[in-house]
């Protein structure tokens, strides 16, 4: 009677096998491959990253003492003036101020109504 077991026990207790312990190094060594792989990765990312900024500063020192022969040109301060419109300061504003009539607006719509308030007024006598 002992080997006949019921849905209920078989339920309760499933059944995995263990895995072999070649499978569980196997997958420890994979994992500790994945962590060097990333390792080297951030390393390599690293140095190219420092040798980038090395080159990019003695890049910009050498690019400040070249200079074009021949006659500098003028810095550029105002460049609508080139163009030949000159904007307006606010003091000039101030001076040609202009006032301009604002019409007070009107809407017949909400006028009262002459008929409406006679009809109450006869109403009320």
């Amino acid at each position: 009677m002992n080997q006949v077991q019921t849905w209920r026990e078989t339920a309760a207790a499933p059944v995995t096998a263990p895995a072999p312990p070649s499978d569980t190094m196997r997958r420890l060594q994979i994992g500790i491959a994945g962590l060097l792989a990333v390792l080297l990765l951030v390393g390599l990312a690293g140095l190219i990253g420092d040798r980038a900024r090395e080159n990019a500063a003695k890049d910009a020192a050498t690019a400040i003492e070249v200079k074009m022969p021949g006659p500098q040109p003028k810095p550029a301060s105002a460049p609508l003036e080139e163009l030949g419109v000159q904007p307006v300061s606010k003091d000039e504003n101030e001076d040609m101020s202009v006032k301009v009539p604002q019409p007070t607006p009107t809407v017949p719509d909400l006028e009262p109504d002459p008929e409406l308030q006679r009809a109450r007024q006869s109403k009320g006598q």
